[in-house]
């Protein structure tokens, strides 16, 4: 016999807290680090944001859709990733060199 849950648990908070992380990271790789070392540093942070999108489910503590909520936060943060990368990668090649 299951026992029903007393009160529905908040559904996107794992996803939100995967993308707003990615997006500081991205935002951070942008900022700090040189033009040449930009994709390393992307690709680093696409395995943070799979791992991070991980953890923050096993935190949950929901087995129900488990794969399918990882899958989709990290598909979302590395989305996040890729949009500001491409930005950061056109605004290096359109800058003019002083």
């Amino acid at each position: 016999m299951t026992i029903p849950e007393l009160a529905p648990r908040r559904r996107f908070t794992a996803i939100v807290a995967t993308s707003a992380f990615a997006l500081l990271v991205a935002i951070a790789i942008a900022v700090l680090v040189p033009v040449e070392l930009r994709s390393l540093w992307f690709g680093l942070a696409g395995g943070a944001t799979v791992i991070c999108a991980f953890v923050a489910h096993l935190v949950d503590g929901r087995a129900e859709g488990f794969i399918f909520r990882v899958s989709i936060a990290a598909l979302g943060g590395i989305t996040v990733l890729g949009i500001v990368a491409l930005i950061s990668m056109l605004t290096s090649v359109t800058a003019v060199p002083v």
